[in-house]
């Protein structure tokens, strides 16, 4: 589990590399620092500007507004000055060289249409801007995008953080590393170095042994921080965070083209997706029909700089997009009236693992057109290990079988030694460490019988009761082939609390048998091959990596460890309450 969540860091340096070798031919361009745009409330944003050498000319611009520090960009800047766009990149509201207070997400819509319409009215430009970048930066092109600035005429999302989905918390489970990223974009610089792994680790490992109410852990870190203490105050998905996102009615006025890009392995996969999937649903036929969607097998930043190897899997070299082409020819299109990009076949474009090659099709739903049902047992096991797993089967249980079961006592602290937690290797996708993890229940299904081709979220079906109002879940699949190599699938969080729907809080009726669905995190393709085996892994979430719940009702922020109560968990498969694992299947029919 340890390495998922560093995929999440919002890489501002590797996706330049390549770029700067390809831009050093000719330096010709013009350069103005520190440009200030003033907003309505007077607060100056800074700017740089790269252009284009014969200032003679109007040009289209290439807009990023980044809490990064605009120094990032200069090589991007660079690569778009010598191919005649002007390129501005914006400090966000309070970094690096613009005034005011940096306040996540809450500004960057409203600055975000103050300065394209500031663009606009320079003599350099023709009226024509576009927006791009990734994680927080494709996140700032949709509260851009809301505002509906007239001269907006494209947006390239990637990656695109999910206020409230994906960060700072993932179905209403905060995780640590929300203070780490608020700390590494306080005040003016970069902070690259308060960045660094080791500090937090001891931060977030101090906080899980002591049991300390997560509201508390700035205290334990050294420095108060208010967004951190505001956004523990919007626990559930309430109003605060969905106004980060596009209503029914501003989606259908978008006009613009866009091209929405994300990853198999992207932490914010489901902030990305979920702007994708509200215009797909409520869009107009004709912007519905402009865009396009990219997923490729890369992690959070791999979607800037993808590799053909990470994490312990290996793809083909195919996998390796020139991104930077792809967004200029992006923007040739949509700003210059050239050919549109050749490699966009069809709206949806993703990268089918296994076989790795691309495939295309015009609509997320026709990924699949099948369901393979697993569902559990353990007649003759009680499912605690590798050794004595349950089973997968295609057929529903016929009989009255006991539950699996789990004690979780959240005082144990047994997280901080499961091997998962201390496998510090880099092959996180294929490592099998956590078969020794504490509190979870195994099953594998019998070998497949031909390849089968995954295209979507595996989802899971469990009957569960528990003797405590509360408490955290996880279930994650995997791929064991025929060589016994692990390959990671799927994984899902649930906080039962948040069962029924993320807005609202229930109880949790006491040793009662409650379905839980578990949608599934990211959408992914891979070809299963013939002989492997599908392992289920269904845990409780114990990690000094998650927000600590103690098993009791109270707010998980404010819990500690005179809260926690001993969780009973029954886990049901039999033929009243039939758990099974979801995996939607895409066949091709003769």
């Amino acid at each position: 589990m340890k390495n998922i969540f560093l995929s999440f860091v919002f890489i501002f340096i590797s996706s330049n590399l390549t770029l700067f070798a390809q831009s050093t031919d000719s330096l010709d361009i013009h350069l103005k620092l520190y440009q200030k745009i003033k907003m309505t409330d007077a607060t100056q944003l800074s700017a740089n500007i790269y252009m284009p050498n014969d200032l003679s000319k109007k040009y289209p611009t290439v807009l990023i507004i980044t809490p990064y520090v605009s120094d990032e960009n200069h090589v991007r800047g660079l690569f778009f000055a010598r191919n005649e766009y002007v390129f501005v990149t914006v400090d966000c509201r309070g970094r690096g060289n613009s005034e005011g207070t940096f306040i996540p997400f809450e500004h960057d819509g409203k600055d975000g249409y103050e300065i394209i319409n500031w663009i606009a009215q320079q003599s350099w430009n023709d009226g024509n801007i576009g927006m791009f970048g990734g994680s927080y930066r494709g996140m700032n092109q949709w509260l851009t995008l809301k505002q509906f600035p007239k001269n907006l005429k494209t947006i390239i999302p990637i990656a695109s953080v999910g206020p409230g989905r994906d960060f700072p918390k993932y179905n209403n489970i905060f995780f640590p590393y929300m203070l780490r990223w608020l700390t590494f974009t306080s005040g003016k610089t970069r902070n690259g170095k308060l960045f660094g792994n080791a500090f937090w680790q001891i931060k977030q490992e101090a906080l899980y042994k002591k049991e300390i109410p997560f509201y508390a852990y700035d205290s334990i870190v050294g420095t108060r921080n208010k967004v951190f203490q505001k956004w523990l105050s919007h626990p559930a998905h309430d109003t605060f965070w969905q106004s980060f996102y596009l209503t029914p009615e501003e989606n259908n006025k978008i006009q613009i083209p866009i091209l929405s890009i994300t990853g198999h392995f992207d932490a914010d996969q489901p902030g990305a997706m979920l702007y994708y999937n509200d215009h797909m649903k409520h869009g107009n036929p004709r912007a519905v029909k402009n865009h396009f969607l990219l997923i490729g097998p890369w992690s959070h930043g791999g979607t800037r700089s993808p590799k053909s190897k990470f994490g312990g899997l290996t793809f083909g070299e195919n996998a390796v997009i020139d991104m930077n082409q792809l967004y200029l020819d992006w923007f040739n299109w949509t700003l210059k009236g050239k050919e549109k990009p050749a490699i966009l076949k069809n709206r949806v474009m993703y990268y089918e693992m296994g076989t790795n090659q691309w495939e295309y099709t015009t609509d997320l739903t026709l990924l699949s057109n099948e369901q393979l049902s697993l569902y559990l047992e353990s007649t003759t096991t009680n499912a605690r290990d590798l050794f004595s797993s349950g089973t997968l089967t295609t057929s529903p249980p016929a009989k009255d079988i006991l539950p699996d079961s789990i004690i979780y006592d959240p005082l144990t602290k047994k997280g901080i030694d499961n091997p998962s937690y201390q496998d510090t290797s880099s092959n996180y996708y294929t490592s099998q460490s956590y078969t020794n993890d504490a509190n979870q229940l195994v099953y594998h299904s019998a070998p497949l019988s031909k390849n089968i081709t995954v295209n979507g979220k595996i989802s899971f079906e469990a009957y569960i009761s528990i003797d405590v109002p509360d408490t955290d879940f996880m279930f994650t699949a995997y791929e064991i082939t025929t060589d016994n190599t692990s390959i990671f699938l799927q994984k899902d969080y649930l906080r039962a609390r948040y069962r029924n729907n993320l807005e609202k809080a229930q109880k949790v009726p006491k040793n009662e048998i409650v379905k839980y669905t578990f949608d599934g995190e990211n959408l992914f393709s891979r070809v299963l091959k013939k002989g492997s085996r599908i392992r289920l892994i269904f845990s409780t979430i114990d990690s000094p990596e998650i927000q600590k719940n103690y098993n009791s009702w109270t707010d998980p922020s404010v819990q500690s460890g005179k809260h926690a109560q001993k969780a009973h968990i029954k886990l049901y498969h039999n033929k009243k309450y039939p758990s099974r694992l979801i995996l939607p299947v895409k066949t091709i029919k003769k």
